[in-house]
């Protein structure tokens, strides 16, 4: 990461994102604690993605669950909830646009690779790790899939905010539902 990507991020439009999100899960892990992985986690905090509408999410779902295995077919996935969370967060960085995102040297391979592409994953990272440093709560973005938007929450730096929060691993603050 460097001076001038950090400059460029802390430069880029902050803005407050309310309403309703979504995720999939596993029946077996719906806790909101985030991720350490994905596009927009470069490792070392945690990253909770959500999206709306819902055809996002489940687009979402059927990319990571679906199309990286040859062969296998939504059905034969094991049994998702859906959780649905509502968001009262500030300073999230506005990537939805694309004057913004080239501003920060994101390009569309960088926004819509496959989730095989890892090694598309770089720049969005150190885009996401800059924001993180600028003390941002998340990023906006359209959702990879190319249907809506996704969120990426640094859970750490809701922790002590007064919108949507972490407490113990866990969100507080914020209506959840499945």
């Amino acid at each position: 990461m460097t001076s001038g990507l950090i400059q460029a991020v802390a430069r880029g439009p902050r803005v407050p994102l309310t309403g309703v999100f979504q995720r999939h899960a596993s029946p077996k892990n719906v806790a909101l604690t985030g991720s350490t992985s994905g596009r927009w986690c470069p490792g070392g905090f945690p990253v909770l993605y959500l999206a709306r509408p819902e055809a996002a999410v489940v687009a979402e779902a059927y990319r990571w669950l679906v199309d990286p295995t040859e062969g296998l077919s939504g059905d034969r996935v094991h049994n998702r909830m859906l959780l649905t969370v509502e968001v009262n967060v500030t300073d999230v960085l506005d990537l939805r646009h694309e004057d913004v995102r080239a501003a920060v040297d994101l390009t569309d391979a960088d926004i819509y690779s496959d989730v095989n592409e890892r090694q598309a994953y770089g720049h969005p990272r150190a885009v996401a790790e800059a924001a993180h440093q600028s003390a941002m709560h998340g990023i906006v973005v359209p959702a990879a899939s190319g249907l809506g938007e996704a969120l990426a929450l640094f859970t750490r730096q809701l922790a002590n905010s007064n919108g949507c929060g972490s407490r113990g691993g866990t969100f507080s603050g914020c209506r959840v539902g499945l």
